[in-house]
């Protein structure tokens, strides 16, 4: 163990591709501090102000599915930032395995270099909640802004929110280290092949079946557990959305790669069929926008046809445009960390094709389709489920009600545009990699 530290610094030194490896994670893990301790600010403020209380206990269940709905991109975000330097770690791990190194010093690495980049992103990241407080506290609830003091984290969540981001990549790290331990040849030189899991899109739809009837039949419950329920099936159903969602990727690039007119095609598919996983990770945050858009769309329509004034009514329309706006923000940053975390694990595949000839262009349309392949399926699942969910609890009439159509096609617009220019934004990380730069 007197070697951990030593080797620690060997492997912190930037390599190559180093210095995005280690900047973009602890962007990320930043970034996702500061919108937990907003989202969870809110929510609390929400929980124990006399003037939500007052409201009959519907401003706190309406936060907690909030808090639910961000949840899910919010961990996807926590968890993409942890896996950027997975790559980079395993390969140097496992190369340690293969010349000796112990089961123990590759576990105390590992632990060690992840607890530190999430420490110093979970920092970063208080700093930047400290930052957004003022415009936070600008929030029109109750009939005007709600203030810094109502929205303001308490230190022991901010103790908790920090320590959480660090356990989670502490973990999400430890969590590959299995095949680093196991089969350090097969992670050195990637040729360990990903298991076929078929059974996961049977027991996804399954699964998203009960949830459905779960969700028909929550009106036989008592008030005081209908809310609670609701608020887990929610969660449930985004949860089995991202259990289905890899098959379906690998099915599609498998018929891609068998059909493909063009070598971008060929390669996208090609790439599908190989790592489904990922690419519905770098997407997946758009599924669940779409599932939040739905929800929340027949949220404004609900309250546009009721045509009151009454101040919860507007609070409600201000509290589901926070909630939209905070997902988009968690889609954005998601898939320009996935993006850049993608161009530098597929560096050797980039090389290898500028050495056999393949265009830029080509390269470029590849990994376009790489992305918006998984994305429309990612984007109409999202909003099916979202609308299979709602129909129960509210009818088809506001479902399809313009409010609620406009939010979801807004929601589209939005976020293919943000997608579109993430993938522009890791252009010259491609770039350097052809170079031979990164």
């Amino acid at each position: 163990m007197s070697a951990v530290l030593p080797l620690a610094r060997m492997l912190a030194r930037p390599s190559r591709q180093g210095r995005a490896a280690i900047v973009l994670p602890v962007v990320a893990f930043a970034v996702t501090t500061a919108l937990l301790l907003v989202v969870a600010g809110g929510a609390a403020m929400f929980l124990v102000d006399p003037r939500a209380v007052a409201g009959g206990g519907l401003y706190g269940t309406l936060a907690m599915l909030a808090l639910v709905l961000l949840a899910v991109p919010l961990a996807t975000l926590g968890a993409a930032a942890a896996r950027l330097s997975s790559r980079r770690r395993n390969d140097r791990l496992a190369t340690l395995r293969l010349l000796g190194a112990s089961t123990r010093e590759i576990w105390a690495l590992t632990v060690l270099e992840a607890t530190l980049t999430a420490a110093v992103g979970a920092a970063a990241g208080v700093v930047l909640y400290l930052v957004l407080l003022p415009a936070v506290g600008l929030l029109p609830f109750f009939g005007g802004p709600v203030g810094i003091a109502a929205v303001a984290a308490s230190p022991l969540l901010v103790a908790g929110v920090t320590a959480s981001v660090v356990a989670v990549a502490a973990v999400s790290s430890a969590a590959g280290l299995r095949r680093v331990t196991v089969t350090p040849l097969g992670v050195r030189t990637r040729s360990a092949v990903p298991p076929k899991r078929w059974w996961m899109l049977v027991v996804g739809g399954i699964l998203i079946l009960l949830v459905v009837g779960a969700v028909s039949n929550v009106g036989a419950l008592r008030s005081a557990a209908i809310n609670a329920v609701l608020i887990g099936l929610f969660a449930a159903g985004m949860a089995l959305l991202n259990l289905i969602g890899a098959p379906i990727v690998a099915a599609r690039g498998r018929a891609m790669a068998r059909t493909a007119p063009t070598a971008a095609r060929l390669i996208a598919g090609r790439e599908l069929a190989a790592h489904p996983g990922p690419a519905w990770r770098r997407v997946s945050g758009m599924a669940l926008v779409s599932f939040i858009a739905v929800v929340a769309g027949s949220g404004l329509a609900l309250v546009d046809l009721s045509g009151g004034t009454n101040p919860m009514l507007a609070d409600i329309r201000t509290g589901v445009l926070v909630t939209l706006a905070i997902a988009f923000v968690l889609l954005s940053c998601a898939v320009a960390v996935t993006q850049a975390s993608a161009a530098l694990e597929d560096r050797e595949l980039i090389v290898g094709l500028d050495r056999l000839g393949i265009p830029d262009a080509e390269l470029r349309r590849a990994r376009r389709l790489t992305v918006m392949v998984p994305l429309r399926w990612a984007s109409l699942g999202g909003a099916a489920l979202g609308a299979v969910l709602a129909l129960p609890i509210v009818s088809a009439s506001v479902v399809v009600a313009p409010a609620s159509i406009a939010t979801v096609v807004g929601t589209f617009v939005v976020g293919f545009a943000l997608v579109a220019a993430a993938l522009a934004s890791t252009r010259p990380i491609v770039t350097g990699i052809r170079r031979g730069t990164l």
